[in-house]
């Protein structure tokens, strides 16, 4: 009888090990397909090293141009140039007169680069009574120069949720550099207003 039992243990102990052993090359398999798509995800969001410094060599000609997005979507894409942002702010560096809106001396110090955004460079936009979190972003070459050099880094992110944003918002911001004509005579469209606000067809939306 003990023999029995043991004969059953080892067989048990036997089972057990190979369904462990099925388990792990399960998940293995499945890091493995993950890590493929995610790297796949990555390679159809980026963009050509050549193709980019193009991009950044034409969006530094530009004199200003006003930006009109949400200030969730500028958030996001200040964070990655600047290294600080908050959705409040409609400036970045304080004037003689603090404005209980602007960053503290502490917080502008955690800039990495300095946006140079002062007072009246980002102003919110109403919608109606309440106001909808679009504002204008008044940008200058340089400043879209930073945008799209740290939205192109964000692409790489291991977070393909990220990487996505980024790609999409500099697509975005190339939108508006293919656009350029250098040949131009300089001036005619300074200040030229440029929206991130990809909406839906109207023929989708149910009138109440």
């Amino acid at each position: 009888m003990l023999k029995t039992w043991r004969e059953e243990y080892r067989a048990n102990q036997a089972m057990k090990r190979q369904i462990e052993l099925e388990q792990w090359e399960q998940e293995k398999r499945w890091r493995e397909e993950d890590r493929a798509a995610r790297q796949k995800v990555l390679a159809e969001n980026a963009v050509g090293l050549e193709e980019h410094n193009d991009n950044i060599r034409a969006a530094t000609g530009v004199s200003y141009l006003t930006l009109v997005c949400h200030e969730d979507t500028w958030t996001f894409m200040a964070v990655r140039a600047f290294g600080q942002w908050k959705p409040v702010w409609t400036q970045s560096t304080q004037g003689l007169y603090t404005a209980s809106h602007a960053p503290s001396i502490l917080e502008v110090g955690r800039f990495t680069v300095d946006p140079n955004l002062p007072e009246g460079r980002i102003r919110k936009v109403a919608n109606g009574l309440a106001r909808s979190g679009m504002q204008e972003v008044i940008l200058s070459g340089h400043n879209l120069a930073q945008l799209m050099k740290a939205l192109h880094e964000g692409v790489q992110e291991d977070d393909v949720a990220a990487s996505a944003r980024c790609s999409r918002l500099y697509n975005k911001l190339v939108e508006f550099v293919d656009l350029l004509d250098p040949g131009a005579e300089s001036g005619q469209t300074t200040g030229v207003r440029y929206s991130i606000d990809d909406s839906v067809d109207a023929a989708h939306v149910k009138k109440s």
